[in-house]
């Protein structure tokens, strides 16, 4: 009994201290140390700060509060609005990652289940996030993809989808990317056509660049200092990772994989190395309910479990390392920091929802971000127009508008008077008894 007992103390202290660590790499500072502060008078017990008011704004925060940053020109700021799993929480939402460079570029990483709140809270004009890189077709990757597709044209985008995605490397084409959004524009033809005049439906258009995915080094995206490569992924046909680097700068992202060679060349010395980091394997059993076969294929012969993280990041020695696709709670991350920490000692994040890490040269900076949970939509950067292309528009079939009850018709011109007044302008509720 006493045996176990020092084997469950031993545990219990690896556990808070690779804990602590984790909170302190969310203070300010390069390279997850805490903040310093530049004012500073040394006393006798400690540190006397400047700049501080009880009224006053504060000089320094702990936590990133979207749109009051400015990006520096040689500055990239990467955003976790998805680290979780396929299983849906409310508290994190299934891979994301959104990349800001200081040119004013932005790349989404993946979209999966339940991220585009996430990225709607951010309070961004919708129009700045247009350019979509997906790792592979799994729900938990790619399937909010449609929401902030379909939604874009009610919340202020006004520009069309990139969407760059695997495909061809040997797959039926059926599996490619282009058919995956042809599939998700028939799925919702009703509401595209049934807009047209109504809404502004440029948002609704989608320019599919499709790559294949078995080909090392492929680069698919090379613009202004930006270049991005893929690699291919241990994880059934059709994954793939990435590879973006920008004025001397790598971060390396991965989809979903196995421990592969590719990664541990292609990612060596990543300014920013953000990887799958699964449960271990046991949790497969006890949280998931899977039987031992399916726990074990899941967690072993498709994703990357804990210990090995640990190992990918040993090998590959980034400057700062993010684990991410794990359900993080406070009963789960001990045993996911303790199985990483016994190969690997470097810098390293254990994400969460929100987190934010500022990327220079100098070093890496971890935060999390104060999201809005109740915004409203930000304002599109494109004038919003109802024309659609070629002049089309939706009309609804007379003997539907004869339905409309007209003892509020008297109200409706009243509230049309109204917003005129308000704004300038002179609509006409258009409809009108048939005998009128």
């Amino acid at each position: 009994m006493r045996r176990g007992l020092s084997k469950l103390s031993a545990f219990g202290i690896v556990a808070l201290v690779a804990t602590a660590g984790y909170f302190i790499g969310h203070q300010n500072g390069l390279r997850g140390s805490s903040w310093l502060l530049d004012e500073a008078e040394a006393s006798g017990a400690g540190q006397v700060a400047t700049g501080w008011s009880p009224t006053g704004v504060y000089p320094d925060h702990e936590v990133y509060f979207p749109g009051t940053e400015e990006l520096g020109p040689d500055e990239m700021r990467v955003i976790a609005c998805g680290s979780g799993m396929p299983m849906p929480r409310l508290k994190q939402a299934a891979a994301c990652f959104l990349i800001e460079l200081g040119n004013g570029e932005k790349f989404i990483f993946d979209v999966g289940t339940g991220s585009f709140t996430t990225l709607y809270a951010l309070g961004m004009p919708l129009d700045y996030m247009t350019k979509i890189v997906l790792s592979h077709q799994h729900a938990d990757h790619m399937g909010d993809l449609p929401t902030l597709w379909i939604y874009g044209m009610q919340n202020g985008r006004s520009k069309p989808l990139d969407i760059w995605g695997p495909g061809g490397g040997g797959m039926p084409e059926t599996w490619g990317t282009q058919a995956a959004m042809d599939g998700i524009l028939q799925f919702y033809n009703w509401m595209l056509e049934t807009s047209k005049g109504g809404l502004d439906t440029r948002s609704l258009g989608m320019n599919v660049h499709e790559f294949d995915w078995s080909i090392p080094n492929n680069v698919i995206y090379d613009e202004d200092g930006v270049v991005i490569r893929t690699i291919p992924a241990i994880h059934l046909e059709g994954s793939v990772s990435f590879i973006l680097e920008w004025k001397g700068m790598k971060i390396a992202f991965s989809g979903d994989t196995l421990a592969n060679r590719w990664w541990t060349e292609a990612a060596k010395g990543a300014d920013l190395a953000i990887h799958e980091c699964f449960l271990p394997n046991e949790y497969f059993v006890s949280k998931y309910k899977f039987q031992p076969a399916e726990a074990i294929y899941v967690s072993t012969l498709v994703h990357t479990t804990a210990p090995v993280f640990g190992k990918i990041m040993a090998l590959t020695e980034p400057k700062h390392a993010v684990a991410y696709h794990f359900q993080n709670d406070p009963e789960t991350l001990p045993a996911v920091v303790t199985e990483v920490r016994k190969v690997y000692d470097g810098p390293v994040d254990f994400a969460v929802d929100g987190m934010v890490w500022n990327v220079t040269k100098e070093g890496v900076r971890t935060r999390v971000a104060m999201l809005n949970s109740q915004p409203f939509p930000p304002p599109s950067v494109v004038a919003r127009q109802q024309e659609a292309a070629g002049g089309e528009k939706y009309e609804t079939p007379e003997w539907i508008l004869q339905g409309y009850e007209w003892e509020t018709l008297q109200l409706m011109d009243q509230i049309h008077e109204d917003f005129n007044e308000q704004f300038g302008s002179d609509f006409q509720f258009p409809l009108r008894p048939a005998d009128d």
